[in-house]
């Protein structure tokens, strides 16, 4: 890098000196390559080939030739060997100052990559040495390869999957060797309409690859610049780290200051740069100053709070004074901490022909209005988005804090349009194809693209697949944002299987984007419309929600119209998009979120059926009617109206026409009068489940649970028990749920992991301790909703694929919040609470002579531990001992609230506790691991996971504060690294950072392929989560 920054200023140099030395020894740039280099379909080749127009931007102060060679591979065993052919002589001959290298596309052919990619790297670094040997002092300039799109005959054959491997090597080559490396695949990956055939540029796109070398060789990228959503007014999000991004000239010194703090960086040799900032409380009145050195931007009035992305189609398009509700609501738009950012097209998709200047702009993905940040008031809200309106200044009255929305919605866009190019090329690559003529992109869209484009399908336009994302989202350049709110589908209503493809590859792209596995992601069901298609749409969102973690529905059918796509009381919809916020992502218990949702239905009687459904308190109907709209069908699929009743918060259906009900369904007309409300007056969605004689799952366990059973029996991950609040958790009050059922968690082949009821245990049980021995899964001690337990359970997994429970002996004490391990045919607990007060007691249990029952051994020294980790392995002499870390312990009497983080060893052998190291994070702080979980790798090691933040914790043990419960999830700062513990070495290393496994409470299982399954648990007191992830360890 220091050799390149000075290199870079070298040529940057003025003055007359300067010019005379490179006149009389000109700099020679030798470009590398293969057919994208030569030129090849480029018209007027020696004229527009990316090296001679590189010739031209460098000017006669450099000396460009073109040594490409078409069809030539990087593998020297490939077809078509670059170092094979005269070119390369040449190349060498020419003894470069500058060498521009772009080989690897043409290896990914089919003869080449799958018999010779593990000589890739070795066949890179000796044509690299190559260059070296003829000019030691030569500057090597790799280039990342350029992209090849979905209309390639060979794009789906392996070459597209193939590409991605190449692209790791080129990185690691580029490492490896000390070359700095440029992307034409960055360059060109939204411009794929400058590639002729699907993977060569045009000259325009060689233009781009030339302009992308010259920024390289000089440094020069414009100077200091940042994406434009930074700007005065502006709203940063509160309590996550900042991450504020921009470009200036490679080398330059950047620094970033906001309210006393300083983080400072270099840009990179393209250009880039980037900061953390500290998470901040919310804030007003800041400035923040980024400087290079020599210029400085300075943005005032910022303000920290809560910024969302709004974006869709045209119902969240719709103005504020398009609305019903406009001059009700006109005293309420004078809020100077609502602030807006309007993301404006520059020319809207009316049934026009385009002129040729904005067709232009389009082609070169300059589709957006510039735009700053903006303080509601009547003026500036009139012609923003009403949805994101109304759900900005719900916040703001909710939070009491400044809250910042970007509002980035385009009339009539599919959501084909708004995902990343390479997220819709391996997920569904086929929507891209002949877009203006397939089946995927609704036959509306593709006549208005060719009415704006007067039918030259070559013309860009914003219904394009990734266009919108090309042009609105990736500028944005992953500002930090609390979440997104998302009203779109209007425009993939005609193919709902597709959608639901497209809807997860879309929250799948924006949250690698933003890089939040979990960013919230909530979104609007379609309303209500004399459409056809809709009942089942509506129905495929609802499913969509329940299937993707973080995400939500807000329902609109009430407020629909059967004539207008566009309804025009947009209030209702802002405000219930707001009450999923508040309740899913700020824990405000008291905003109920939904309205009703199914759960299940079950044939109770000949002839009745019981429909439970959750947010279902105060179940009634918005006209006091009966409920209507709910049909049954057997299952040839053919439905009858019934008569619905409302019963203790559910419905009971009867008077039936069938006897053998297999389905139910509600609200399945496109413009429905369904009635069914909760108390809030929150419509229930529409819906059609299936029938079952006894439920497979129990009701409000969808939510996820923490301190579940887990462990791996007769080669079957399964789970059990643990608790939850599955009704409006935040909510004063809100009664906690113990689960009974036993679940075995099957991976599915697209990796997915789904749970299948076989079988129950004797009572709703939690905060139990689980360990996997050869005999079966023991599951020891816990509470139930009332008590504490002492029994202990042997689950195992019979021939039959159920689970069966059998009792072992009970604990000598109730044990709850303990961990146990398995070691040498014996189960150990340690820890917990023993007979309600937290305990340093070690208990074990013999499997092979089960008469003998629970002996006490020698307790730990220091304080109890309630919640620590336990795990069994041998230290560096081969001996077998268990390993134990954290936990923590209220106040009793006598003693204060305790936590630790260090740990503790024991022998069984001599009966003898020791000291072990504490974990540490990635600044060599100790990090807790109470209420996390520990699990021993075949090879020994111990994987520990999970916890609460000791600082956070402790401070709440010692003295709770009355608003603990009320914080966003980032504020407890659960740990989300992978830590891993040697016993042979009684060293601790880092294996990485997943912000997917901060939880607490989690359960864990080791898998016959030698996996680290995490299993529910909670990421904020109260808040469960259902997902499985997979523990990273290396």
């Amino acid at each position: 890098m220091r050799r390149f920054i000075a290199s870079a200023a070298a040529l940057l140099v003025a003055g007359a000196a300067a010019f005379a030395v490179f006149a009389a020894n000109p700099v020679k740039v030798a470009c590398v390559g293969n057919s994208i280099t030569y030129g090849f379909l480029v018209k007027d080749r020696e004229e527009n080939a990316y090296p001679k127009q590189l010739g031209r931007m460098l000017g006669s102060g450099y000396d460009v030739r073109n040594f490409g060679r078409s069809g030539a591979t990087l593998l020297t065993k490939g077809h078509n060997p670059y170092v094979k052919n005269p070119e390369f002589g040449a190349a060498l001959a020419f003894a470069p100052d500058i060498v521009v290298i772009h080989l690897g596309v043409n290896d990914t052919d089919p003869r080449d990559w799958p018999d010779h990619n593990n000589e890739f790297v070795h066949d890179y670094i000796a044509l690299v040495d190559s260059f070296r040997s003829v000019n030691p002092d030569v500057r090597v300039i790799m280039a990342n390869i350029s992209p090849l799109t979905s209309k390639h005959f060979r794009f789906r054959s392996g070459t597209r999957d193939w590409r991605i491997q190449v692209r790791k090597a080129i990185t690691d080559v580029a490492e490896a060797v000390g070359a700095e490396l440029i992307d034409f695949g960055d360059d060109l990956r939204d411009r794929t309409n400058l590639l002729t055939d699907g993977i060569h540029p045009d000259a325009k796109g060689a233009g781009v690859l030339a302009g992308s070398v010259y920024r390289a060789i000089t440094g020069n990228y414009g100077g200091l610049r940042m994406p434009q959503v930074y700007g005065s007014g502006m709203v940063l999000q509160r309590y996550k780290p900042l991450d504020i991004s921009g470009t200036a000239d490679a080398g330059a010194q950047i620094s970033v200051t906001l309210a006393g703090t300083t983080a400072r960086t270099t840009a990179d040799n393209r250009g880039r740069w980037a900061v953390q900032l500290p998470p901040m409380s919310e804030a007003v009145g800041l400035t923040m100053t980024v400087s290079d050195g020599s210029s400085t931007l300075s943005f005032s009035d910022v303000a920290v709070g809560e910024v969302w992305l709004a974006s869709g189609q045209s119902n969240m398009e719709f103005h504020l004074d398009w609305c019903k509700t406009f001059a009700a609501d006109s005293a309420l738009f004078n809020d100077p901490m609502l602030r807006l950012y309007d993301m404006k097209p520059r020319v809207t998709t009316d049934n026009v022909v385009w002129n040729e200047a904005d067709m232009d702009s389009l082609d070169n993905l300059v589709y957006y209005l510039p735009s700053q940040w903006r303080k509601s008031d009547a003026r500036t809200a009139a012609s923003f988005s009403a949805v994101a309106w109304y759900f900005g200044k719900m916040l703001r009255d909710s939070l009491k804090v400044p809250v910042g929305i970007i509002n980035n919605a385009i009339g009539g866009s599919g959501t084909e349009a708004w995902i990343d190019i390479e997220t819709l090329e391996l997920g569904m690559p086929e929507v891209l194809v002949n877009w203006r003529k397939n089946d995927y992109v609704q036959p509306w869209g593709q006549g208005r693209a060719d009415k704006n484009t007067g039918g030259n399908a070559a013309r860009r336009h914003p219904y394009e697949p990734t266009y919108l994302f090309a042009t609105g989202i990736r500028p944005l350049a992953a500002y930090p944002i609390a979440g997104v709110i998302w009203y779109q589908g209007e425009s993939n209503a005609h193919n709902i299987e597709v959608h639901e493809g497209l809807f997860s590859l879309l929250v799948q792209s924006w949250r690698k984007q933003w890089a939040q596995p979990q960013l919230p992601f909530i979104f609007t069901q379609l309303s209500s419309i004399a459409r056809p298609s809709w009942p089942q749409f509506r129905d495929s969102q609802r499913r969509l929600a329940k299937a993707i973690p973080g995400t939500a529905m807000a329902v609109t059918h009430d407020w629909g119209d059967s004539l207008d796509v566009h309804p025009r009381n947009k209030r209702p919809v802002g405000q219930r998009l707001a009450r999923l916020a508040l309740n899913n992502v700020y824990s405000v218990g008291s905003v109920t979120p939904s309205g009703p949702l199914p759960l299940r239905a079950t044939v109770i009687a000949p002839g009745k059926v019981l429909v439970e459904m959750e947010y279902a308190n105060g179940l009634t109907t918005s006209d006091g009617k009966a409920p209507r709209t709910f049909e049954v069908a057997q299952i040839d699929g053919i439905y009858y109206p019934v008569e619905a009743s409302l019963s203790d918060n559910k419905i009971i259906l009867t008077n039936m026409d069938i006897t053998n009900p297999r389905y139910v369904r509600y609200a399945w007309q496109p413009f429905t009068r369904a009635n069914l409300v909760n108390s809030d007056s929150l419509p229930a969605s529409t819906f059609k489940i299936e029938i079952t004689e006894t439920p497979d799952s129990e009701a409000g366990i969808a939510s996820g649970v923490s301190a579940a059973f887990a462990g791996t029996v007769g080669g079957k991950v399964i789970k059990a028990g643990g608790c939850n609040f599955p009704e409006n958790p935040m909510a004063p009050g809100s009664v906690k749920k113990f689960y009974q059922f036993i679940y075995e968690l099957q991976q599915q082949p697209d990796g997915s992991i789904v749970s299948k009821k076989i079988g129950t245990l004797p009572q709703p049980v939690a905060y139990g301790a689980s360990a996997t021995t050869p005999q079966g899964l023991v599951a020891i001690g816990g509470t139930t909703a009332s008590e504490a337990l002492a029994s202990v359970m042997l689950v195992t997994v019979g021939d039959d694929s159920n689970a069966h429970v059998s009792e072992l002996p009970s604990l000598p004490a109730t044990v709850d919040n303990a961990a146990a391990a398995y070691l040498d045919g014996k189960v150990y607990v340690a820890g917990g609470n023993v007979d309600g007060v937290p305990s340093n007691d070690l208990f074990c249990l013999d499997m092979e002579n089960l008469g003998k029952g629970w002996k006490k051994l020698k307790s730990f020294p220091g304080n109890p531990r309630v919640q620590p980790v336990l795990a069994a392995s041998k230290d560096a002499k081969g001996k077998s001992r268990l390993y134990m870390w954290g936990g923590f312990a209220g106040k009793g009497e006598n003693r204060e609230a305790s936590l630790d983080t260090d740990g503790l060893s024991y022998d069984p052998a001599s009966g003898k506790w020791s000291t072990l190291p504490a974990p540490v994070d990635t600044k060599g702080e100790p990090l807790s691991t109470g209420g996390g979980v520990a699990v021993t790798l075949p090879d020994g090691r111990i994987v520990v996971a999970g916890g609460v933040n000791k600082d956070i914790f402790l401070e709440a043990l010692r003295n709770q504060a009355p608003d603990y419960l009320s914080h966003p999830i980032e504020w407890y700062r659960f740990n989300d690294l992978v830590s891993v513990f040697d016993p042979a070495t009684s060293k601790w290393t880092i294996s990485g950072t997943d912000s997917e496994i901060a939880r607490a409470g989690a359960a864990a299982a080791l898998t016959p392929q030698g996996e680290v399954w995490l299993i529910g648990g909670e990421l904020k007191p109260r808040i469960r989560t259902s997902k499985v992830s997979k523990i990273k360890s290396t």
